[in-house]
């Protein structure tokens, strides 16, 4: 089931994600139906990567994708280290 979605912006109902295509690496374009049988509005949106929170070890395998890093990705990785469950793995790379 596809739980990805946002509210309609006409009747403000839960509508998902139909179908979606890559523009480009860091593109895609997604197709949504409003879940309102009422509304039924079909619509597009672009999801665009914008920053990245944590590094990749597998950054350097794409030089044609360039996604800098959040300003905000050492506050964020901080508040989810400190609420983290102690039998998750870290995402954090570099302290593995």
């Amino acid at each position: 089931m596809n739980r990805f979605g946002m509210a309609c912006p006409y009747c403000e109902t839960w509508a998902t994600v139909r179908s979606s295509e890559s523009l480009t690496p860091l593109v895609r374009v997604a197709y949504f139906q409003c879940r309102n049988l009422n509304c039924g509005l079909i619509w597009k949106a672009d999801i665009e990567a914008i920053a990245a929170i944590t590094t990749s070890p597998l950054a350097a395998a794409r030089p044609d994708v360039h996604l800098p890093l959040s300003p905000y990705s050492e506050a964020i990785r901080r508040a989810a280290s400190a609420k983290a469950d102690p039998r998750q793995m870290s995402l954090d790379h570099e302290n593995q």
